[in-house]
């Protein structure tokens, strides 16, 4: 796979670093269901800890996983 398959967002994180856990939560459900491949967790976007950043195989992947989260997410943090 070469890296311009992989995709990357953005999620706003409620709770900083102890709210990361939902996310991840929801993220390994949707790989326990088949819906998305493994994802990586990436670096947060500020000292606050307001928004983190994951990597997925394919844009694709990413895309569920967006749509899954729910209405939290913001386009505009999207990257690549």
């Amino acid at each position: 796979m070469s890296d311009s398959d992989e995709c990357v967002i953005t999620f706003p994180i409620v709770g900083g670093i102890f709210g990361v856990s939902r996310l991840a939560t929801k993220l390994n459900a949707l790989l326990s269901a088949a819906q998305i491949s493994p994802w990586h967790i990436g670096q947060w976007i500020d000292f606050k800890h307001s928004a983190i950043r994951i990597r997925f195989a394919s844009a694709a992947d990413g895309e569920v996983a967006r749509l899954s989260i729910g209405s939290n997410f913001d386009p505009r943090l999207q990257s690549r």
